[in-house]
């Protein structure tokens, strides 16, 4: 299992497994069509840290760990794969269910509606340094936008660096420390 800042429920889980998967056979045919301009074009912020090849490899760890009994630490270039393949089904399941003519669609026995992307980001992400270090002037140090919040062993993100192999070892959790949401925050609301 991936560890997110809220315990994933049964609910999320079901449809984090489907975006990774949906993200996972995307990824595998622009790899195999090997267009690089094709990859730029679909992926203009995971094409300039990751090929299509490394995209491909860490989404199916993704995935795998995802459906682990182990809880894994994810690095920011992880946070940054699992928010594009989230925002990419987000987008895909909404049309599906704004446009099409079914108000819902199933996914591991849950029936899910319209899914607000951001939402779903404030509960279960610890944070958005990720995004934030991508648009950092590297030669600025002062100028992040993260306010100098960052962790170090990830800041090569703002220089625009592939990941070195070590930055997307997912890591087990020992002892997982997760945030219990708010009474208000639970009850009947939009996935999240």
């Amino acid at each position: 299992m991936l560890y997110f800042r809220t315990q994933p429920d049964a609910v999320f889980i079901a449809f984090v497994k489907q975006a990774l998967h949906c993200e996972l056979q995307a990824v595998r045919r622009l790899a195999s069509e090997n267009d690089g301009d094709a990859w730029f074009v679909e992926y203009p912020v995971v094409g300039a840290l990751f090929t299509p090849y490394s995209a491909l490899i860490t989404f199916e760890e993704l995935l795998v760990a995802h459906k682990a009994s182990t809880v894994y630490r994810l690095t920011d270039y992880h946070w940054l794969l699992v928010y594009e393949c989230l925002k990419n089904y987000c987008l895909w399941h909404n049309e599906q269910v704004d446009h099409g003519s079914v108000s819902f669609t199933m996914l591991g026995g849950y029936r899910f509606g319209l899914v607000d992307l951001e939402t779903m980001t404030d509960r279960f992400f610890w944070d958005h340094e990720f995004m934030e270090l991508l648009y950092a002037d590297a030669d600025e140090p002062d100028s992040c936008p993260c306010g100098g919040n960052a962790d170090m062993h990830d800041i090569d993100l703002s220089y625009g660096l592939r990941p070195h192999p070590d930055k997307l070892r997912l890591t087990p959790v020992e002892e997982a420390a997760w945030r219990i949401p708010e009474p208000q925050e639970c009850g009947q609301w939009r996935l999240p």
